[in-house]
C-alpha cells in the first residue's frame, strides 16, 4: 500500500469516528508531510486541543500512543473503533527530524520527560546520525586571539540556556531537538535565574550535546549532568572547555553588533569600516577592536548590504558565519536576547548597582557610589567617552569617564574608593577603577542608561578576566576641563 493510500485509510478512519467535523486544518497535507508519525498526530492533537475541540483531539492522542503519555505522564486515550469498519493499523516509527518546520510553540514543555533515558538503554548510547562529530579537546582562547578546534571537530550552531530542568529545561531542549535539524551539534547549558534576570557570568556549566538530521532522520542527546537526566552522564571535559572559549567571543560579538546598532541610530547610517566605530575621540563609538571582530563586521556589513525584499535590515543579525572556529554557536534558549538586543544599562539607585544588560540577560553588576535625591531617576544615553579626564587617570574622575545626554552628570571613577555603595557623590555614578574600565570597553557610545529605584540584585557579577579591547586610537581630550557633578 503506497503511503499516500495509507494516509487516505488514516484520514477516512478520523472522520469516520469524529462525525460532523467542519476542519479548517489541511490534515491529510500536515500528516504527509509527517510520514504520519505519532508525534504528527500528538502535534495535531494539541492543535485542536488548542481550538477546544476535545473529540478530534482525543482521537489524535489515540493515535499518538506512547508519544502522547510521554509528553503528557498519562495514558493515551483509547483508539475508537471505526463505525464503518474496524481496520488495524501498523504502529509506525515517528522521525524526530522531519518533526522541525511543525513544532509548534511551546508544545516543547516536558521534552525531557520525552527523551529521558531508560534504564536499560541510556540516550548517551543512541546512534548519532552517521557523519556528526561532537566537539572535542579544544584549547580555550586569550582575549583578542584567533581560537581554532582540531580540524575534524565540527563547531555547534547553537548553544542554549536553560535555568534548570524542571522549569524551562523540557522547552529549551525540545527547540535544539526540533527546531531545524542540523548536524552540527548543539549544545546545552545551565544559565541559573537571578531574580528576573538570567545570569550569564554564571552560565557555561555543560548539560547536554543535542544531534538531530533531517536526512536521516536519526537524534541523539549525550548527558553531562545526572541532575537532568537520572543517568551516568558522559565526560564533559573536552566540550566543556569549548563553552569556556565560547563565551568572552560572544560578549565580543554583542560589543560589536551593539556598536553597530548605536552607530545607525546616531548617525542615520551603517558604518563603513572598523576604523569609523573604534576611531580618535570623540568619534569613539567602540574603545577599540580585535582580532575576531574583522570577519564579524565583514558578515554584518554584508548582511546590512543585502535587501531583502527590497528592504535593508533594520539591525544586523548575529555573526556566526566567520570568525573564531571557537566563537560559532548562536546563543539561544535563555541567552537568546543577547543576539537580538543590543547592550543597555541599568542603574538601581535602592541597591547601588550598575547592571550591563541584554534584555533579559544580566551580564554584569557592579556596585556604585551614588548621590541620593542629588541623582535623577530617568532615561540617558552615553553622549561621550574619554579616557583619562582631565589628563589624570587618578583624579576625582578616574581613568574613565562617560558623559550622560550632555549633562554634568556622568559614569566615572573616583579616587574616593571609599564612597562606592553610598549616597556621597553630587549626583553622577561612582564606580571602582577596574569596574568602570570594563565597562568603557563594554558599552558604546549612543548606549542607554536608565536610572531608578529597585530593579536589580544584590550579587555582584564580573568574570575573574576583565573583558577589554585592544585600543590604538587616541581616546583622551586635553582640549576640555571636565566638572561632571561628582
Amino acid at each position: 500500500m503506497s503511503k499516500e493510500s495509507r494516509i487516505d485509510e488514516q484520514i477516512q478512519h478520523f472522520y469516520d469516528n469524529v462525525p460532523n467535523v467542519g476542519d479548517a486544518l489541511p490534515l491529510k497535507d500536515y500528516l504527509l508531510k509527517h510520514e504520519d508519525s505519532r508525534m504528527a498526530w500528538y502535534l495535531l492533537g494539541k492543535e485542536y486541543e488548542g481550538q477546544k475541540d476535545t473529540a478530534k483531539a482525543t482521537y489524535c492522542f489515540a493515535q499518538a500512543g506512547e508519544i502522547y503519555e510521554a509528553f503528557e505522564s498519562k495514558p493515551a486515550p483509547m483508539l475508537p473503533v471505526s463505525k464503518s469498519k474496524n481496520k488495524s493499523r501498523s504502529r509506525l516509527k515517528w522521525i524526530i527530524g522531519i518533526l522541525a518546520p511543525f513544532l509548534l510553540v511551546g508544545l516543547a514543555v516536558g521534552a525531557i520527560k520525552a527523551f529521558a533515558p531508560d534504564k536499560s538503554e541510556p540516550l548517551s548510547n543512541v546512534p548519532v546520525a552517521e557523519g556528526t562529530l561532537t566537539p572535542v579537546s579544544p584549547s580555550v582562547p586569550t582575549r583578542g586571539t584567533q581560537a581554532s578546534l582540531p580540524p575534524n571537530v565540527v563547531p555547534p550552531d547553537q548553544i542554549a540556556g536553560a535555568s534548570s530542568s524542571d522549569k524551562d529545561g523540557g522547552q529549551v531542549l525540545g527547540a535544539l531537538l526540533t527546531n531545524n535539524p542540523s548536524r552540527q551539534p548543539r549544545l546545552l547549558i545551565k544559565t541559573p535565574a537571578l531574580g528576573k534576570w538570567s545570569d550569564w557570568v554564571k552560565s557555561g556549566k555543560l548539560i547536554a550535546s543535542v544531534t538531530s538530521d533531517k536526512e536521516s532522520g536519526t537524534a541523539a542527546i549525550n548527558w553531562y549532568d545526572s541532575k537532568w537526566c537520572n543517568c551516568k552522564p558522559d565526560d564533559a571535559t573536552s566540550t566543556q572547555k569549548l563553552v569556556k572559549g565560547w563565551m568572552p567571543l560572544q560578549e565580543e560579538k554583542i560589543v560589536l553588533r551593539s556598536a553597530i546598532i548605536r552607530y545607525k541610530a546616531s548617525t542615520g547610517k551603517w558604518p563603513a569600516t572598523p576604523e569609523t566605530l573604534a576611531a580618535d575621540y570623540p568619534n569613539n563609538t567602540m574603545a577599540g577592536w580585535t582580532e575576531g571582530m574583522t570577519p564579524w563586521f565583514d558578515e554584518l556589513k554584508g548582511n546590512l548590504e543585502n535587501k531583502k525584499d527590497g528592504k535593508i535590515p533594520q539591525a544586523p543579525a548575529w555573526p556566526d558565519n566567520t570568525g573564531p572556529d571557537m566563537g560559532h554557536g548562536t546563543p539561544s534558549g535563555q541567552l537568546s536576547a543577547m543576539a537580538e538586543q543590543p547592550l543597555a544599562i541599568m542603574i538601581d539607585t535602592e541597591n547601588h548597582r550598575l547592571a550591563v544588560v541584554s534584555g533579559n540577560v544580566l551580564l554584569r553588576n557592579y556596585e556604585v557610589g551614588l548621590g541620593g535625591s542629588k541623582t535623577p531617576e530617568r532615561s540617558f544615553v552615553i553622549s561621550e567617552k574619554v579616557k583619562n579626564p582631565n589628563g589624570r587617570s587618578d583624579g576625582a574622575f578616574g581613568s574613565r569617564g562617560m558623559t550622560l545626554s550632555d549633562t554634568r552628570y556622568g559614569i566615572h571613577g573616583t579616587d574616593e574608593p571609599k564612597s562606592i555603595g553610598k549616597d556621597e557623590s553630587h549626583g553622577c555614578v561612582r564606580m571602582k577603577k577596574e569596574d568602570v574600565e570594563e565597562l568603557f570597553d563594554l558599552v558604546p557610545l549612543g548606549t542607554p542608561v536608565t536610572i531608578a529605584k529597585g530593579g536589580l540584585p544584590n550579587e555582584l557579577r564580573a568574570p575573574p578576566e576583565r573583558f577589554r579591547l585592544t585600543s590604538t586610537q587616541d581616546e583622551t581630550n586635553p582640549h576640555k576641563v571636565y566638572d561632571w557633578l561628582n
